[in-house]
């Protein structure tokens, strides 16, 4: 992902892209031409450039936009892991919009800017989900199955007591989902279909009460115990916390 300040008259024809590249608008208007033609797009307008060689285009004002580029391996796997639905063949387009795409790259770019803070399973998942959404963008209508099967109660207590064992590990979503042999798109339907969360949300609020009961014990820091519980900063620990409880690790500390 790489965020780029385009200025105007800047022209991109002539490079080649060796994979995927969705772009999204990130200022309130972009201006310019593709392809000879004039174009104005707004805050969010996703474009799909595929593999290969760029269209003419040329910026006519200064406009923030964000690039995502796809690994192929990582989409293959992904789109096996479909059912069989397969999606379209991307070609050049342009004027999308996504709402769940957009918020999910927002969410990447914070992620990469706060230097990895939330840890691999929460990246795994939106890049997952990213995917999934990337794959069918444009589509006008989706096969989607109507119910999400549930978890079997045997299988997801296995996952449990496993995310219990390694709640201080940087986790990742394929971890979970072959503990119980499902695929990782498999996995995460599932587990929020039976938990009503999303696999990091739930890790997160186990680690924050393990956190919480922790925090009484006075000769721990509270560095220390974002450590333990599988923090990646004491500043992480608090958000959470802060989250969860209204309070921070310190204020709790206090009150004890």
């Amino acid at each position: 992902m790489e965020k780029h300040a385009c200025d105007p008259g800047e022209r991109q024809e002539g490079n080649a892209l060796d994979r995927s590249v969705l772009v999204m608008v990130c200022s309130p208007t972009w201006r310019g031409e593709c392809n000879g033609k004039l174009k104005r797009e707004t805050l969010g307008t996703l474009t799909i450039l595929p593999k290969g060689l760029l269209p003419a285009m040329r910026s006519a004002q200064t406009a923030d936009l964000l690039y995502c580029a796809f690994n192929e391996a990582f989409v293959k796997e992904v789109a096996d892991e479909l059912e069989g639905r397969l999606a379209p063949p991307h070609d050049k387009r342009g004027d999308l919009r996504d709402r769940a795409i957009s918020e999910i790259l927002n969410l990447l770019v914070a992620e990469v800017q706060s230097g990895g803070a939330s840890g691999r399973l929460y990246v795994d998942s939106l890049a997952l989900a990213l995917t999934i959404r990337f794959l069918f963008l444009g589509e006008r209508q989706t096969t989607r199955s109507c119910r999400t099967a549930m978890i079997p109660q045997h299988h997801l207590f296995r996952v449990q007591e496993f995310i219990e064992s390694r709640l201080e590990a940087d986790l990742t979503l394929q971890e979970l989902a072959s503990e119980v042999g499902y695929s990782r798109s498999h996995f995460l339907r599932m587990f929020h279909a039976t938990t009503g969360m999303t696999p990091y949300r739930y890790v997160l609020k186990r680690r924050v009460e393990r956190a919480r009961q922790q925090l009484e014990q006075v000769e721990q820091s509270i560095a220390e115990v974002a450590f333990r519980c599988g923090f990646s900063s004491q500043a992480h620990l608090t958000l959470a916390f802060r989250k969860e409880f209204g309070i921070t690790p310190a204020e709790y500390r206090r009150q004890l």
